[in-house]
């Protein structure tokens, strides 16, 4: 239960990240379209911020949400799979197979971006940083991602929804 409770913790911590972000998504936004409106004066980093604070939420958020198995779910075929419930034990492995790969392979990619990028020291237009950074960040993200798909199949680690709160 001990260790149930530290990953707890860190998701709480992620969850708090991709809310804070998306709280600076806002407010970056509404300053951007009121400057531009009213004072004919836009935040010339605005793009480029927002596009940074997209993926900080994006991915800090999947961690949790892997870690919870509370996805979104498309259910376009699943009246007909419900008539199937023998299936659903390999139907969820398959899945949770699918994600775990699609998180890993996200990683690495991400990781390997960020290494071209890094030899290029290439920077944004506006903001003061190189690409790389936030590509980095984004690989550790996708990596705890990947890492919290595992240990949601986990029995002594399987979370609740009210583990986060």
């Amino acid at each position: 239960m001990r260790s149930r409770s530290y990953i707890a913790s860190i998701q709480r911590r992620f969850r708090l990240l991709a809310e804070t972000a998306l709280v600076g998504l806002v407010v970056v936004t509404a300053v951007d379209v009121i400057g531009r409106v009213v004072f004919s004066s836009p935040l010339g980093f605005a793009y480029e911020l927002v596009g940074l604070l997209l993926g900080v939420s994006v991915y800090a958020g999947l961690i949790g949400m892997n870690w919870t198995r509370d996805h979104i779910r498309i259910d376009l075929i699943e009246p007909q799979l419900s008539r199937m419930p023998r299936f659903d034990r390999i139907r969820a492995g398959v899945v949770w197979l699918l994600e775990v790969v699609f998180f890993t392979i996200l990683a690495i990619f991400l990781a390997r971006q960020s290494m071209i990028m890094q030899r290029w020291h290439e920077t944004f237009l506006f903001l003061p940083l190189e690409k790389w950074v936030p590509l980095s960040i984004y690989a550790v993200f996708a990596g705890l991602a990947a890492v919290s798909t595992v240990l949601a199949v986990v029995p002594t680690l399987k979370a609740s929804k009210g583990d986060l709160k």
